[in-house]
């Protein structure tokens, strides 16, 4: 791959800042009532409306708060994922979007804070402010934004409309050469829910993937025992998935590998060979769009390195090949060991012990454990519950990254405050246990950089501290014996099958893009490419580097456009994120194919 771009950063380390401490005296909250809070919003966005109409920088950087102070902008005016700091950087900033944009209007309180804009898309936002006490005698408080956040709500010219979702899809199977607006690779659930938001805008795509699809049933059942707090099992998701795709017509195209890929810059087209897996047939789709959509974290497993491989007699497994315990028992196993100690490791321990199995769990360093219910408090995930879908997305996906984790964590804390003992036993029975109350804990780093290495506790830990599962925690496999492993200090294990949940080595797409796109297939079309086409081994060198976060927090080369290849889309995580993301990049893609995107703002003001 050549140079990483956007370069790495450390979340806990060069992104986020300590938050800002506002002396209790600052404020009386007892002066805040009746249309106070208004009136101190209205006060702030005439100031700040006045800068930026006024085109004076000093001013507009003297409507933020001092010390810390950030602009967080999905598409609206920078058209790209952006999160800039600090006063005078966001308002030189602002200014250049207002003049490149062509902005007129005004911040105005109605609701939610919202700009006006005269643009092919409507943006909404939100501030924050934080009051701040003069040095004058009468101690007066003004008020300062210290977040604001933008974003595009709809396209003006097309909203979305679910009336689409229930056209009727396309018949492919009689079909060689399929001309499209978008090819989706993945029909996951990542693909499935972005073909969906595409047709709503009434771009027609076409999901290629992999694997079989079972026949899906005509209705979605939303039972009462399967809504909140009930958690989804992954047949129940898969169920749901094979209904969803049915019930929308998306068109799919299943048991296609993929042969090869082209792009032409210049006529700005892509053309995919596929096979079907029995070689029975071959296609081709020929879109303006390529989205990659095969999973990012769950493809490649990752199996730390192991001496005497050959010696073991038993089953050695990844999680990834994991399908249940019952399994294991009738091939005759009657003990595991569950190497790794995150969410993956504890739902396999959690399985083989129910199943009857002599189970052990090696935590081969300290994890971050925190209670289900601390997730779905109301100030966190819980949010869900109380509030309608689309307002629960926007409180909880449009603060920088760098200040979300914060907020969580010292919710968390919080939370672990109240019950300090609660994974004492979990310690006392030898795993390193770290808790939500630890000064580390950021729940973003494990989300948006790990991928993962914590366990959500929905009951797993409570066999270790009862002794129902024994544990051997601080150690690391170092090889296998006959009959197990031997462990780092000289102890060993025995075990009649080992599963490794041990995470996988694909977070970044570039690992994968070029296997997607069909490199090594022996199909790579080098002869009948034209000057200036790319193949699969090009477009993969191209690609942002995905995953973890860049120096503002966001998260790199997902959701958003590729700096050195246009035209190719990631998309990935949790069903939250899916479902997020999805509506910015259809709408980008719905600008592009109309003309009418506008270039990403990429540059930072550097002030002197």
């Amino acid at each position: 791959m050549d140079e990483e771009y956007p370069r790495k950063a450390d979340l806990r380390k060069d992104v986020s800042k300590p938050l800002p401490k506002i002396a209790p005296w600052t404020i009386d909250p007892a002066s805040m009532d009746g249309d106070v809070s208004n009136t101190q919003a209205k006060t702030a966005l005439d100031a700040f409306n006045a800068a930026l109409a006024s085109n004076d920088a000093e001013a507009l950087a003297n409507c933020f708060y001092t010390e810390q102070a950030y602009w967080r902008d999905i598409v609206a005016l920078t058209g790209h994922l952006r999160t800039l700091a600090m006063p005078r950087v966001v308002a030189t900033a602002m200014l250049q979007m207002a003049a490149l944009r062509k902005i007129v209007g005004k911040l105005e309180v109605a609701g939610d804070a919202h700009f006006t804009v005269m643009s092919p898309v409507m943006c909404m936002g939100k501030m924050i402010l934080l009051p701040v006490k003069s040095d004058g005698s009468n101690g007066a408080v003004c008020w300062k934004i210290w977040v604001l956040s933008t974003w595009v709500e709809k396209l003006v010219n097309q909203p979305e409309d679910e009336k689409l979702l229930l056209e009727p899809g396309r018949q492919l199977n009689d079909v060689d050469i399929i001309e499209t607006q978008v090819c989706i690779v993945g029909g996951g659930s990542s693909g499935i829910t972005f073909a969906a938001r595409l047709k709503a805008l009434g771009i027609e795509s076409v999901v290629v993937d992999r694997n079989a699809r079972a026949d899906a049933k005509v209705s979605i059942d939303y039972r009462k025992e399967l809504q909140s707090p009930h958690l989804l099992t992954k047949d129940e998701v898969a169920d749901h998935l094979r209904q969803y795709a049915t019930k929308f017509h998306l068109n799919i195209v299943s048991s296609a590998i993929i042969q090869s890929t082209i792009y032409s810059p210049s006529k700005q087209r892509w053309t995919v060979k596929f096979k079907s897996a029995d070689g029975s047939w071959t296609k081709t789709i020929i879109s303006k769009h390529f989205v990659q959509a095969t999973g990012l974290g769950s493809g490649k497993p990752y199996l730390p390195p192991m001496k005497n491989e050959h010696l073991y007699k038993g089953l050695s497994i990844h999680s990834a090949k994991y399908r249940n315990a019952q399994i294991l028992s009738e091939q005759g196993i009657k003990s595991v060991t569950v190497i790794g100690s995150a969410n993956t490791g504890f739902d396999v321990m959690q399985d083989c012990y129910e199943a009857g199995l002599q189970t052990t769990m090696v935590a081969r360093s300290p994890t971050y454990i925190f209670p289900y219910a601390y997730v779905m408090d109301p100030h966190g995930i819980g949010a869900y519950d109380l509030m309608p879908l689309d307002a629960a997305d926007k409180l909880l996906s449009t603060f920088p990254s760098g200040l979300d984790g914060q907020f969580s964590h010292g919710l968390f804390a919080h939370l672990a405050s109240q019950e300090p003992d609660r994974y004492t036993p979990l310690s006392s029975a030898n795993f390193p246990v770290l808790t939500a109350s630890s000064p580390s804990f950021n729940i973003n780093h494990h989300l948006l950089e790990r991928g993962g290495g914590h366990y959500i506790d929905v009951g797993g830990t409570d066999l270790i501290s009862s002794g129902k599962v024994s544990v051997r925690g601080l150690v690391e496999p170092v090889a296998y014996t006959r009959s197990g492993l031997q462990l780092s200090g000289g102890s060993a294990l025995h075990a009649d099958a080992v599963v490794w949940c041990t995470g996988f080595a694909d977070l970044d797409a570039r690992a994968t893009a070029g296997e997607v796109l069909g490199k090594g297939k022996g199909v790579d079309d080098d002869a009948s490419r034209k000057d200036g086409e790319l193949g699969p081994a090009e477009i993969a060198s191209r690609l942002d580097a995905s995953w973890g976060v860049d120096a503002e927090g966001e998260v790199r080369g997902v959701w958003k456009r590729q700096l050195r290849m246009e035209n190719y889309w990631v998309m990935g995580g949790n069903f939250q994120q899916q479902r997020w993301w999805s509506r910015f990049v259809a709408m980008q893609i719905w600008l592009a194919l109309d003309g009418s995107l506008m270039e990403a703002y990429r540059d930072t003001p550097v002030l002197t």
